[in-house]
Formats: structure tokens, sequence, C-alpha cells
């Protein structure tokens, strides 16, 4: 059998390939691979209110993840955001494989309406020393409430409920005495008819 050099060259040409990827995929898995969620921890946002941030850092991959940073300070300028407990950013020397980490901030929003929360940055190194980067989950637009707007739909309403009160007591009480004077009458009555 004669074999052309032409699809020998081909086949040393595929195999090349195939051994190539292999070694990557072996090289991806023996790597660290992190991902990371961001998420608030709060019900209602709310203007001149706590807003807590929850960031969750999951290493997936069979390698220590090494020198890793979270970095959120773009998400929430200055002007935008008062930082009342914890940092917007942090470092964690190592998350080894199969774990996770957690950090937490404290916020107070300085400004309402839609406001679009970008995912945060995070960097970290394998075992090469390469820095690699990712993202945190991406939270989308998400209304911050005014002081008004969520005094009139979470607030107590004390003033609503004393006025209402107020304005039931004589409609109740006036009816109830007007029973309590005729019963008393015709209960003395009674007792008279019966003594007699």
């Amino acid at each position: 059998a004669v074999v052309s050099t032409q699809s020998t060259g081909d086949l040393a040409a595929m195999w090349f390939v195939a051994v190539m990827m292999l070694a990557a995929a072996v090289s991806a898995q023996e790597s660290p691979i992190i991902l990371a969620s961001k998420d608030f921890l709060n019900d209602v946002i709310a203007q001149d209110k706590h807003l807590t941030m929850h960031y969750l850092v999951h290493n997936i991959g069979s390698d220590t993840a090494t020198d890793v940073k979270i970095d959120d300070t773009t998400g929430f300028p200055a002007t935008e955001f008062e930082v009342i407990s914890g940092s917007l950013s942090a470092t964690f020397d190592q998350i080894p494989a199969g774990t996770n980490v957690s950090h937490a901030v404290v916020l107070r929003p300085l400004i309402s309406g839609a406001h679009n929360f970008i995912p945060a940055m995070v960097t970290y190194k394998n075992s090469n020393g390469d820095e690699l980067i990712t993202f945190s989950s991406f939270l989308d637009n998400n209304p911050i409430l005014s002081i008004s707007e969520y005094n009139r739909k979470y607030s107590p309403h004390l003033v609503d409920w004393l006025i209402f009160v107020g304005l039931c007591t004589p409609v109740l009480l006036i009816p109830f005495l007007t029973w309590h004077s005729s019963h008393s009458k015709y209960e003395s009555l009674a007792n008279k008819a019966k003594k007699s």
C-alpha cells in the first residue's frame, strides 16, 4: 500500500492539534477557576438607609488561587454611596481549590432612582504567577427609593393610626354610653319592681 505524504502530514497535524488541546484541557483543570457573586442582602434599597452588599468568591478549579482581590469601587462612587462599615475592596492571600470566601460591606445610598449595580472585578494569580481577571455576577438596574417614597410605603404610619383611632372613638363611644345609660335605668327600675 502506498501512503501519500500529504495525508501523512495532515494526520500528523491533526495529532499535534489533538495533543495540544488535551494539554490545554489538562492545564486548565489544574489551575484555579474563580466564580464570584455579588448580591445585596436588603429587601428594599432606599436613600439614607443601610445597604449591605455581600460578595461570595468560589474556587471551582483544582489548584489554589493566590493574591485574590475584589474591587468594587467603580460600582459605588463616593458621590453616590457612603461606606458605613467594611470596604469596597478586599484581599485574600489564597483560596484553596473547592473552597469559598465571603466579604460584606455596608453602604448608605446618597441618591435615589435607578442604579446600575455593575459587576465587581476579581483578580487572582495561578500557580505560575499569571494574573487572571474575572467579574462577579451582574445585578442590573435596581431602584433606590427616595426618603419620601420609602416612608410612604414602609413607615409605621403612627400619626395616621392615631387620627383613625381619634375619629373612631366618638362613633363607638356615644352609642355605648347611650346603651349603658338606658340599660342602667331599666335595671334600676326592674330591681325596684322586684322589691315591691
